[in-house]
């Protein structure tokens, strides 16, 4: 009998495949009987869901998500190994020596037998998987005000796993599996279709969570939606709503200081984080960590061995002289101890306990400025432009501006502002911008420099697993993405 790699999970009750190829967590499923007896007993359900969602949210940071290997992947520690694989993929990321995460830098990890394709795709549908046993037992109707609560948490998290998917994987119409606990759909599912799924499972988690004071930043609470709803409605045109989500997460937190943009980025804790994942001895993968791969002055692949990531040179050259991160950020060039460009931005004070970013406040003025622009309102975009760089560059004006234009700006800036932090790649995609590393000039080493691909490249899709294809009969050869 063949067995399901995304881990169909049945209205009717649930089934696990022990065997799966891509069922890292190997755990064991609740049988409807026991589901329904949890559901007589709201005290019992309570405690099993948030034993699931603390699961859940500790696998967003897990090191080694993928257990199909034997060998340790020091290149994988959850969403942010991630987000900054794909930053490697972009233009604006060049890795200097080849290493850990190479597969993303020189595009060889989007191929269909490599372990990082399988890696993205067994992340984000284990993910899912664990959302749809927590809404299994929290049904819409459900009169409990803290499941409701924590039936959004978890549809936020489904909806956010589809977001990604979808835009790593789809091919015109040709999507992805769609696993809800309505469907149990083996093909590839119209992307459109998945798109819906997406928006309706964070709208409804926007709804529900209204009134939840989470206990820390670890959690999802509805302004953390704002946020991905922000980035889903940017991405797909509705601008208003995306400029109105981004100011509510934005006051969610505070605003940039000087202090907060020369902290490091390694504790959860900051005024101006809005989600992350909060690091401790215990569940550090030390080597294999975030900043052991970035972080230039840190103990680790990077500060101990010089496995570098830098800023892309005509990027750097964006930078006004009088802006705190020209210097603070990135080595300048003629610098005694490091490369030109290198990462300064990432720095953990601490023995590899540095916290993972995943929203923070000057992403949110970087969205609602540019979904502004894009709908036509040039002076609003520039007055959020202004409010976001006035603790960056004192002598910023719009004269100022890239090309004279506020939307060059602006993204000009979010390369700058949000290196390392997961969005390059999707930036790239969604601007219909070509790869573009080989230019007089360049940063890129020899092993990367010569990829350029031009905007839609069918290299910008990653290949769905050679493991799913084999296990899954509604997929083959011929649904494949383009090599």
């Amino acid at each position: 009998m063949k067995k399901w790699i995304t881990l169909a999970i049945l209205a009717v009750g649930f089934t696990s495949c022990a065997e799966d190829a891509l069922d890292t967590e190997n755990k064991e499923f609740v049988a409807q009987e026991q589901l329904q007896a949890l559901a007589a007993n709201p005290e019992s359900l309570l405690t099993y869901t948030n034993s699931v969602e603390d699961g859940t949210n500790s696998f967003l940071r897990q090191y080694k998500t993928y257990q199909g290997t034997t060998s340790s992947s020091h290149d994988d520690y959850g969403q942010k190994s991630i987000e900054f694989g794909l930053d490697l993929m972009s233009e604006n990321t060049p890795m200097l020596v080849n290493q850990w995460a190479s597969g993303y830098y020189t595009y060889t990890g989007r191929v269909q037998e490599s372990r990082i394709t399988t890696k993205v795709w067994n992340f984000y549908y284990t993910v899912i998987r664990d959302a749809n046993l927590i809404l299994a037992t929290t049904p819409a109707d459900i009169e409990s005000q803290e499941l409701r609560y924590t039936r959004g948490r978890l549809l936020a998290l489904r909806g956010f796993s589809y977001f990604n998917l979808i835009r790593l994987y789809a091919d015109g119409e040709k999507g992805i599996p769609l696993r809800t606990l309505e469907a149990n759909q083996d093909e590839r599912v119209a992307t459109s279709v998945i798109v819906a799924q997406a928006k309706a499972d964070l709208e409804e988690a926007y709804d529900l969570l209204g009134g939840f004071a989470r206990t820390s930043k670890v959690q999802i609470d509805q302004n953390v939606v704002a946020g991905i709803l922000a980035r889903y409605y940017l991405e797909y045109g509705n601008y208003a709503q995306a400029a109105t989500m981004a100011r509510q997460a934005y006051n969610s937190a505070a605003p940039d200081t000087e202090a907060t943009l020369l902290d490091g980025f390694d504790e959860i804790t900051s005024p101006s984080w809005i989600w992350g994942a909060e690091i401790t001895a215990i569940t550090s993968g030390i080597y294999a960590s975030f900043f052991s791969q970035v972080g230039t002055l840190n103990p680790g692949y990077a500060g101990l061995l010089g496995h570098y990531k830098a800023i892309d040179k005509r990027l750097y050259d964006k930078l006004s002289p009088t802006d705190i991160r020209t210097q603070n950020w990135f080595a300048e060039p003629g610098n005694a101890d490091y490369p030109a460009y290198v990462n300064f931005k990432f720095v953990d004070a601490t023995f590899f306990e540095g916290d993972y970013v995943f929203m923070r406040t000057a992403e949110m003025l970087l969205i609602e400025a540019e979904a502004k622009a894009l709908n036509g309102d040039n002076a609003g975009a520039q007055a959020v432009l202004s409010e976001f760089m006035a603790v960056r560059d004192p002598q910023y004006t719009a004269s100022s501006n890239v090309n004279n234009s506020v939307l060059d700006m602006i993204r000009t800036q979010r390369g700058i502002e949000l290196w390392g932090e997961g969005f390059a790649f999707y930036d790239m995609k969604r601007w219909n911008n070509a790869l573009v590393r080989d230019y007089p000039g360049s940063n890129h080493p020899a092993f990367g420099k010569n990829l350029n691909y031009p905007a839609n490249s069918p290299k910008f899709q990653l290949q769905i697993p050679i493991a799913e294809l084999n296990a899954n009969p509604s997929i083959n050869a011929a649904d494949q993405n383009a090599q």
